[in-house]
């Protein structure tokens, strides 16, 4: 994967449906897929840093089922268009015919994930050229890995706390030669020798995802610091400890993102994540208070200037021409936006020790669902 030296190139990976060919003859566009939380966000923020002048590329599965089933019921948006030469399907049979994947049982989605995988890793790449890959939750966990072994930084955006594990034999099995970074990835207990490790040992992928990231981008608005401080049972020891590590190394970054939607964000004061989903009565009756700032309001343009700063800080060179980042008018129906001088600065040395890496001390049973 080697890197272009003059312009940086960002490849979205994703899992999910971000866009759909548009329903013309010729498809010189993709076009938004309204095809739920995370696609709808994903689309949006791509467009508009192809609109900022980013060269931003998105690979997604090859999901034709669906994309006739989103063509049938017009749900896309027209409004959030990425030209063909922009979006690189990952073809195989895997997921011409998946349902979505919050419908599949969980063999299907592994068998989609490793499959995408490594049309990411083989083919989309390769051919792309990135400067910095970003990759979307478990089902993109062994790139970040397979990345590293290129020296092209990835950056990790975790959405939830799922999971799923297999065996470096699966995923060998899939296309995928994982003995040029097994080392890098998170196993269920801390893995000895290579042979030992292959059939018997098995991988988390989300946890994967975030040992191997340069960066971690917390994408929930409460995600992280539930995590870190350990206020909920809901998530699970392993990816609390790694997180906390990551954290701790400066390589934790809570973006905002899709806020958590049984809770409104912006005005409930009380919050009940640190009692867990079983006593949540039983926490506003105490009235616990959980010390977390609302977050701020800004505008999708907003968040994309976000974005465009936290990879200057991973690249460590600007990524949009000055002009763009000069002006970031004041919002008429909302708070006045950052300035240029409010920008992450993109030289910024990262310490020596930020990495963190794999060894008994993080190694605990991956407490990843089954």
């Amino acid at each position: 994967m080697p890197n272009c030296p003059t312009h940086p190139r960002i490849l979205f990976v994703t899992p999910e449906v971000a866009f759909v060919p548009e329903r013309t003859g010729n498809r010189p566009y993709y076009i938004g897929a309204c095809s739920g939380c995370f696609g709808d966000f994903l689309a949006e923020l791509i467009t508009d840093l192809l609109n900022l002048g980013v060269d931003v590329h998105v690979a997604q599965p090859d999901y034709r089922k669906i994309f006739e089933m989103l063509s049938r019921n017009e749900q896309a948006n027209p409004n959030l268009k990425l030209p063909s030469d922009r979006v690189h399907l990952a073809e195989d049979r895997a997921f011409f015919y998946s349902n979505p994947i919050k419908t599949n049982y969980e063999w299907e989605n592994i068998e989609i994930s490793l499959d995408f995988q490594r049309e990411v890793i083989n083919q989309i790449a390769p051919r792309v050229q990135p400067d910095l890959i970003h990759c979307h939750d478990w089902m993109t966990g062994l790139i970040p890995a397979a990345a590293e072994e290129y020296g092209t930084p990835c950056l990790f955006t975790v959405h939830d706390s799922d999971s799923a594990k297999s065996l470096l034999s699966d995923v060998e099995n899939r296309g995928i030669d994982a003995a040029a970074f097994w080392r890098r990835l998170f196993y269920d207990r801390f893995p000895g020798d290579y042979e030992e490790t292959r059939d018997t040992n098995p991988l988390d992928l989300l946890l994967s995802g975030i040992l191997a990231a340069h960066l971690v981008d917390i994408a929930s608005l409460r995600l992280l610091p539930n995590i870190v401080k350990g206020r909920s049972n809901t998530f699970y020891s392993c990816l609390r400890q790694v997180l906390t590590r990551k954290c701790d190394a400066g390589c934790v970054w809570g973006m905002a993102g899709i806020p958590d939607s049984p809770v409104n964000v912006t005005s409930d004061k009380k919050r009940y994540c640190n009692n867990g989903p079983n006593a949540h009565h039983t926490g506003k009756q105490k009235n616990e208070q959980v010390v977390w700032r609302s977050p701020p309001l800004f505008n999708h343009f907003e968040k994309a200037y976000r974005y465009v700063d936290l990879y200057e800080r991973i690249l460590q060179r600007p990524l949009i021409t000055p002009e763009k980042k000069k002006v970031r008018a004041k919002n008429e129906d909302g708070p006045a936006k950052s300035t240029d001088n409010q920008a992450i600065p993109y030289r910024i040395e990262r310490s020596a020790d930020s990495q963190v890496f794999y060894s008994e001390q993080i190694s605990t049973p991956a407490m990843a669902p089954v």
